[in-house]
């Protein structure tokens, strides 16, 4: 019964995260500390370290090609050579993420606004929107991606996800979004095909430096194994494997330890958010309802859920709707216990215990 409760209030929001045990699991940290307060180098946790060390070295790391080129490109441009990255990182981001809610709350009343900053805001993950990560930007590709194919923008529609194809694996999906739009309003074949080229374009662009520099398109995918991250780097994990690794866990680990918590967060957040993809579908135009089942789907084919609420930030289509439809009787408990997680989650992170 005491470490069941020592266990409890390990995870508690109202024990302080100075309380917890400072456990950095994640390689290069030693980078970190050397030039960094503990404050500060949280922001570049877990995958934030590898960034900053694309930031600074480029691709000389075996595994760093896990990590697509665009951010990190985009930070040490801004840091002119004489910034530090981190820092650039942090307000880069920061920027990111208001244009990007000052856009999407701009085509919302002003109540659909609050709830949709209150539930986006809230989610247990959004922390990432300022850490070294690349959340806060490829969301806001993503929002200008949906704003410009609403106005039949499809060029700016193009450019915007061949960026984000260069940014994140999920990114080529709007791609599909984009050809589902072509389609329905019957734009000729030969403007769509070049319009479809154009949106996968940082990603075909990533592939061919990889082939001719290490002679492996597709070594993003072939190094995943190196992080010890549970993912597969060689064959495609169905859904249905997945959920089965994910039962036997739930069997087999101690309940209450951070690996049972974390699987249990990370299987029932994966099914909320096709529960909640399914209930809002008719909300959302099919392009947008795509995007976000892709982006949901994509990590399991790796053969586990892990980051899986990392992943799910990106859905703002999906975010949108249910600010826009959710009832107040479930809104406000979901808010609240949202904020609950998210205290957790961010304590967890910041003390170097892997989250997402």
């Amino acid at each position: 019964m005491k470490k069941l409760l020592a266990k409890i209030k390990l995870i508690s929001p109202l024990y302080s995260i100075h309380n917890l045990p400072f456990t950095p699991s994640f390689p290069y940290y030693s980078d970190l500390s050397a030039h960094y307060g503990r404050a500060v180098a949280s922001f570049a946790h877990f995958n934030g370290i590898h960034y900053l060390r694309l930031i600074k070295h480029g691709y000389d790391d075996t595994g760093s090609q896990a990590f697509f080129p665009v951010y990190p490109f985009i930070i040490r441009t801004l840091t002119l050579g004489v910034f530090d990255p981190v820092y650039v990182a942090i307000i880069f981001n920061a920027l990111c993420l208001l244009v990007s809610l000052i856009v999407t709350t701009s085509y919302l009343t002003k109540v659909q606004a609050k709830r949709f900053l209150l539930l986006f805001l809230t989610f247990p993950a959004s922390f990432f929107l300022l850490a070294n990560y690349t959340e806060s930007f490829f969301i806001l590709l993503v929002v200008l991606f949906f704003l410009f194919l609403q106005q039949k923008k499809y060029l700016l529609s193009a450019i915007i996800a061949g960026i984000a194809s260069g940014t994140r694996l999920v990114g080529v999906f709007l791609s599909l979004s984009l050809l589902i739009e072509l389609v329905r309003n019957r734009q000729i074949i030969y403007r769509s095909t070049f319009l479809l080229l154009v949106s996968v374009s940082g990603l075909v662009s990533y592939m061919y430096f990889l082939f001719v520099r290490f002679g492996d398109p597709l070594m993003f995918v072939h190094v995943q194994s190196m992080f010890n991250n549970g993912r597969s780097s060689s064959d495609i994990v169905l859904l249905p494997q997945v959920i089965y690794r994910y039962l036997k866990i739930f069997l087999t680990a101690t309940p209450f330890s951070l690996l049972y918590l974390r699987a249990v967060w990370e299987f029932v957040t994966f099914v909320l958010s096709l529960v909640a993809l399914y209930l809002y579908r008719n909300k959302m135009n099919l392009s947008a309802s795509i995007f976000c089942l892709s982006a949901f789907l994509l990590p399991t084919l790796s053969g586990t859920f892990s980051s899986m609420p990392r992943y799910l930030i990106v859905a703002i289509p999906l975010f949108i709707a249910i600010s826009k439809n959710m009832t107040n009787r479930i809104f406000w408990p979901t808010i609240i216990l949202q904020y609950g997680i998210l205290i957790i989650t961010v304590a967890l992170f910041v003390q170097g215990i892997f989250i997402a």
